[in-house]
């Protein structure tokens, strides 16, 4: 029987020029799916790409302002 492969946390901050600190904290924190087998953590890949998906940011193409600009009249 063959399975799929799975990744370790550290081949997936390899693969993500990350730190392995900044995967485990994106579980903690983020509740980014995984693999758990007692203590150990692994990924799928489908699970590394969605990862790396969710922390892709859009170019903002118009600029954000937080108020009315400076000198206009209310």
């Amino acid at each position: 029987m063959a399975l799929d492969s799975d990744y370790s946390v550290e081949d997936v901050a390899k693969a993500l020029q990350m730190s392995t600190r900044w995967v485990r904290d994106r579980i903690r924190l983020d509740g980014a799916e995984h693999l758990r087998y007692g203590h150990i953590i692994r990924f799928t890949e489908k699970q590394v790409a969605d990862l790396r998906a969710s922390h892709v940011r859009s170019i903002v193409k118009e600029p954000v302002t937080t108020g009315p600009a400076k000198g206009s009249r209310r």
